[in-house]
């Protein structure tokens, strides 16, 4: 028991300590001066669930966010709900509603099969009328799996591939990992400082932002939200890497 209480205690003191460290050797994606990124998520909540870290710095370093999503998460009928708590969780992330494009389509509902050839041409369509440089979304696993991350994943992976994105623009992709890393909390800042190409992390102001945020989107909290947001490592870190070409299936994570 002692031995135990003493690990407890340890770790409780290296965190902190941990958490400073990785937060001041930050890996930032590469930018330039009046930087433009497009965040493209699937439903409501997918900003504060998975991306907060990312939004939080790349604000902080002076990029202008634009979030595009896809769909009002109307699985069960909650749609509008959903729309306004999307409003007011872009807000407490400190970014603009003006900034923020909500697709309302038949073909792009929630847990639906989403056709990924007429979903290009839309989210093509609004690179070049923001003028982005930067587009940031899921990777081929999603995070959690989620079909409609993967057709987002794949829908800028076809761009890409293809060559139809403009020549300076930039698309980079948040990793996935395996179940232990995901809900390990702080304890994922070390693996995240090894093997992350990109990386960003929350200092603790980042996080208060991010859970205010999240607790916006009142019409999903179930008991199970609770638990992603105290322990999920998506709130403290978020790594990302260049989207690759030509790997259309999801990858084996970390």
């Amino acid at each position: 028991m002692i031995i135990i209480l003493t690990l407890v205690f340890t770790i409780g003191l290296l965190l902190p300590v941990l958490w400073y460290f990785v937060y001041e050797f930050q890996r930032p994606l590469p930018t330039v001066d009046g930087a433009r990124c497009l965040l493209l998520i699937a439903h409501p909540d997918d900003e504060s669930m998975f991306f907060g870290p990312t939004i939080r710095r790349l604000t902080a370093a002076g990029v202008k966010i634009f979030v595009f999503c896809v769909s009002t998460g109307n699985f069960e009928g909650q749609g509008q709900r959903r729309k306004v708590e999307l409003n007011n969780a872009v807000v407490k992330l400190g970014l603009s509603t003006d900034n923020l494009t909500i697709l309302d389509h038949q073909d792009y509902q929630d847990g639906c099969k989403w056709e990924t050839e007429k979903l290009a041409r839309l989210v093509l369509n609004h690179i070049e009328k923001l003028d982005c440089d930067i587009v940031v979304t899921f990777d081929g696993y999603g995070v959690s799996g989620h079909s409609n991350h993967i057709a987002i994943f794949r829908t800028l992976q076809s761009l890409y591939s293809n060559g139809a994105l403009p020549a300076d623009v930039q698309v980079f992709i948040l990793e996935s990992v395996n179940i232990i890393r995901k809900y390990s909390w702080l304890l994922d800042l070390l693996p995240s400082a090894y093997k992350s190409t990109f990386r960003y992390v929350s200092s603790p102001s980042d996080c208060r932002a991010i859970f205010a945020a999240m607790f916006q989107h009142k019409s999903q909290l179930a008991w199970f939200r609770y638990l992603f947001v105290g322990f999920s490592r998506y709130a403290y870190v978020n790594t990302l890497k260049r989207i690759p070409i030509h790997r259309l299936m999801a990858p084996k994570l970390n």
